[in-house]
Parts: structure tokens; sequence; C-alpha cells
């Protein structure tokens, strides 16, 4: 019990020889034993008025303390019972109070939050018969009061690539509205995150009536394995703690690591089969595929690629006809357009059992059987390890004996990627057609299933067509493949050994790293992809 104020009365030291102190007991020499000090005290209880403590306001009452005895009263102390309390004392106008006389002290209430307060004001004297008397006093505080849970909040440890949240509950737990007026979240990582929920809320300030509540959003997604830590101050209108401060923490643990590498060929090896339809109606197509070749040739030529170009139409029996078996590289667009149209114009020369009209399908199936087959009429056509791009031109639906799947699933087994498969189209618009052209059914399909181009035939610019058929076409040397799905923060790529940060993105569509065209890496670089993968995010 801490006392306020400390008034001792004892013997009086005189500080001059004009007055001598005699030791006596004799009533007639010492007024002051003639008779007892009686001490009254008014008001015995105070009752302050409710306050509102965030506007500050505080009240203050007097105490009147009366000596009715016949001696002098001896006020030795004032002092509360708990100093804790918002109650305040004042000093006593006179610790000595004569007989009949009076004197007086305040007392102050300032409320510094939500509370029904009461206390005792204790007064010790030399009143025989009542030594201390107390003065009982109560006084109501009106404020907000802001309670926010979890104060401190661990997310425990999450796999990288995986993402925990929680919400922070903020209730005002007073007796007046609650105005939240700002939020700093304060982290040194950005694993962490803070919403505050303004999309619902709305802009601040917000206001929250008492035994109300409202909740923001802490998110936790680790890309590393360092404890993560984070700092939410929330600041409103409660007088006693203006300012709450509540944390949150994490770690990060990595399921897996991979390591995917690639060396970079010095050209991209692409091997090209036009599948062309024969059918009468197709002569004019036929001829801007002829006259607009060259396009082509000079758009894979300005790629740097290593290409092998052929074409198989009418009833080859998948033989390529011509002179030549393949156009590549080191042929000038004009050979190029001749070889084409020889290939394209010329029938019959591969023994027959091809289809006739509109079954590019089993034209390619009967090419790839002769350019695989041991002394087949193909040999040399196809690479092992080239890309394999497969394209169809007929202005009317594929109508080879099997459904489009099953020629895609057979292309694709013949190398070790799939993804290496691509086919194209020219042909009717699906899924209607044009200019008088059925839609190219089933062949669609199986560009769309590919990831190949599919090209209207009732184009008037064969020129751009083809140029983009070449594009498509070409071994893509700017993409890699990753052999898991990674954690995309977690992604590093080093070329020859160096980790670089500039020149390529993560393509999640296809699972794989892209350059850009000016960070290609040059032939013969090795690139090594680093990255975590995803964890079970339910445990």
């Amino acid at each position: 019990m801490k006392r306020t104020l400390l008034l001792s009365f004892g013997a009086l030291a005189i500080g001059c020889n004009e007055y001598e102190v005699k030791s006596t007991t004799d009533a007639n020499n010492d007024l002051s034993g003639d008779g007892e000090p009686d001490i009254v005290v008014a008001p015995a209880t105070i009752s302050f008025p409710s306050l509102n403590a965030a506007d500050g306001l505080s009240a203050t009452e007097v105490v009147i303390v009366t000596n009715q005895g016949t001696a002098d009263l001896h006020i030795n102390e004032l002092y509360l019972d708990d100093d804790t309390k918002p109650f305040e004392i004042g000093m006593i106008s006179s610790p000595l109070i004569p007989p009949s006389g009076q004197a007086q002290f305040s007392v102050t209430f300032a409320p510094d939050t939500a509370a029904n307060n009461t206390g005792t004001v204790f007064i010790d004297s030399d009143d025989p018969d009542s030594p201390t008397v107390q003065v009982t006093l109560s006084g109501l505080g009106v404020a907000p009061i802001i309670d926010i849970t979890p104060s401190d909040y661990d997310f425990g440890t999450l796999y990288i690539g995986c993402t925990g949240e929680q919400a922070l509950t903020i209730s005002n737990i007073g007796t007046d509205d609650l105005v939240i007026s700002n939020f700093n979240f304060s982290t040194a990582s950005t694993d962490l995150s803070f919403d505050a929920m303004e999309a619902t809320h709305g802009p601040l300030p917000w206001t929250i009536p008492q035994q109300q509540s409202m909740e923001v959003m802490v998110a936790y997604a680790p890309y590393d394995e360092i404890t993560d830590q984070a700092f939410l101050t929330v600041t409103s209108n409660d007088p006693y703690t203006p300012d709450v401060l509540v944390t949150q923490s994490g770690l990060g643990d990595i399921f897996a690591e991979y390591e995917d590498m690639f060396e970079q060929p010095i050209k991209g090896m692409t091997d090209i089969i036009l599948g062309v339809d024969r059918s009468c109606s197709m002569d004019d197509d036929i001829a801007n595929v002829q006259s607009n070749f060259g396009s082509f040739v000079e758009t894979l030529s300005n790629m740097d690629a290593d290409y092998h170009v052929a074409a198989t139409a009418g009833e080859d029996g998948g033989c390529i006809n011509g002179s030549n078996l393949y156009i590549d590289n080191t042929m000038s667009p004009s050979d190029a357009i001749s070889a084409i149209t020889e290939m394209i114009n010329m029938t019959g020369s591969g023994g027959g059992g091809g289809c006739p009209e509109e079954c590019a399908f089993m034209q390619f199936e009967l090419a790839l059987t002769q350019a695989l087959s041991s002394g087949g009429c193909n040999s040399g056509l196809i690479r092992e390890d080239a890309k394999l791009a497969l394209v169809g031109v007929s202005d009317e639906p594929e109508q080879s004996t099997n459904d489009w799947s099953y020629y895609v699933s057979q292309f694709q087994s013949l190398k070790s990627n799939p993804d290496d498969v691509i086919i194209h189209a020219v042909g009717g618009d699906y899924p209607g057609g044009c200019g008088g052209n059925d839609a190219y059914t089933g062949m669609y399909e199986a560009t769309m299933a590919t990831g190949g181009l599919f090209l209207s035939i009732c184009a008037t610019d064969w020129g751009a067509h083809l140029e983009a058929l070449a594009e498509g076409s070409a071994a893509d040397l700017s993409s890699f493949p990753l052999t898991d799905s990674p954690v995309p923060e977690t992604i590093v790529v080093k070329i020859n050994g160096i980790t670089t940060t500039v020149g390529w993105t993560y393509n999640s569509n296809v699972n794989a790293v892209d350059f850009d065209q000016d960070y290609i890496p040059e032939g013969g670089s090795t690139i090594e992809v680093d990255y975590a993968v995803y964890g079970n995010c339910e445990q």
C-alpha cells in the first residue's frame, strides 16, 4: 500500500532561545491536555459521475475534515488503498485542526479506460477513538477497449510453395465506439503479407461498436528455409492502449529439390512433312502453297534452323516424289519452290496404297513408316533427335480411317518426348467452314491437342501463312521443359554455371523456362534449372 502523503508531527524543535519548552503534566499549564480531538469527515462517500476516458475528462470533489473535540487534531497521513486506480488525492489544507476548526483536501477522478472503479481514502489522525477514518470512492470510466486475437500467431513449419492464412479478430470490449485509424505492417520478409480487407470493410477509419468485432488477414507463403517474422501495429482511439502490437511468425521447409540440365544444340533440328490434298478443288490452294513456299524457307533460314521439309500427296504410297527426298537449309528459296512443286505434282511413284484425296493422317502414317523402316523409300528424312511437325492442307474434313486421336497418339509415340510432335493445319474455318470450303474437322482437333497452328485456307496472304507455319514448326531453342512442377519463386537459372536473373520467365502453361529472343543461350551452352517442388500442403 503506497502512501501518497505523509504528515508526521512529533516534538517541535525551536530554533531560538526566547522560548523554553518545559515538561509538565499540570492541567493548568498544558491546555491541550484538557480534552480530546474528535475527527468528522464529510462526505464519507463520493460517487463521481461517469466520464469518457477517451476525451481526457476528470472530476474533483472536496472532503471537509472537522475537529469536533476539545483538543487539537493532528492529521498524520492521507493515502489511497490502491494507487493504481484512477483516483488522486491532494494535500490537506492544514495538518493541525484546532477544536471546532476545519481543513480540506481534494479527490480527483480521471479514468484512463472503461472500468467500474472503486477506492478508499484513509485518514490517519490522533483521534483516540477513531485513529483511521475512510472516504469511499466510486466512478465509472467510459471508453473503447481494443482486443486483438490471436496476439502472437505462429504458422509453424510450411512446405515451400504452400500458403497459410490466419484471421486476426479486432474486438471492442469497452463501453464506447472503437475507431481504428491505422495499420502498420512491418516485416523484413516478403513471405508474410497483410490484408486489411478494405474491399470488405471499406477504407479506414473503421468504427466498431461496443461488443462488436472485425477481421483482417495475415498470410504466410514461405519460399526459403529462413524463420520469418512480422509485426502488426493497430492504432485506435483506445485511450489506455492507443497502439497495440501483435506478431506473426513461421518457418519454411523444402519438400524436394530438382535440378534439370540442358545442353543447347548448335541448331535446332526439325523434320516437317506437308500432307496436301490433291483433289481438283484444291488446285488454286496448291498453287498458293507452291508460289509462296519461298517465304516458308526464308523464315526457317532466318531462324538458323536445321530442317528437313518434304510433301506427300495423292496416291504416292507415302514415298516422297521427285528428285529430292527433302528440302534443307542448303537449298535456295527458288530451288526449294521447284522441289516442293515436284513433290506435290508427281503421282504414283510410290507404289500406290494411299488415300486418294482427303486423308492426310494416313499419308503421314505411310510416309513415316517408309522413313523409319530399314531400307524404306524415305530413309533419312526423319532424324531421331529432331522435332517432328506435320502440316495438313485440305478444303474438306479429314477422312482417314481412324479417329484423329488414334493418329496423334501414334505419331507422338515416335518420340521420347511427346511434346516434340506438333500438328498444324490449313483448312476450312472451324466449325462452319469458309468460302464454300468445309471445316477441316479431325485435323482441327489434332492441332488443338498438340499446340499447333490452325490457319484458314480462305486467307489471301499465303506468304504470311507459310511464315507462321515455319515459325511454329522450327525447333524452339528458347524453351526448356522442366521435369516436375516447380514453386515458381524458387527457380534458379544458370548458364554455364553463372546464375542469371534476367531474360527468362517461367511458362506455367507448358511447365518450361522460356528465354526472351535476345537472351537465348548460345549453341553449346549448358543450362541448369534448380527449383523446389510443392509438398503436401494439407499436412
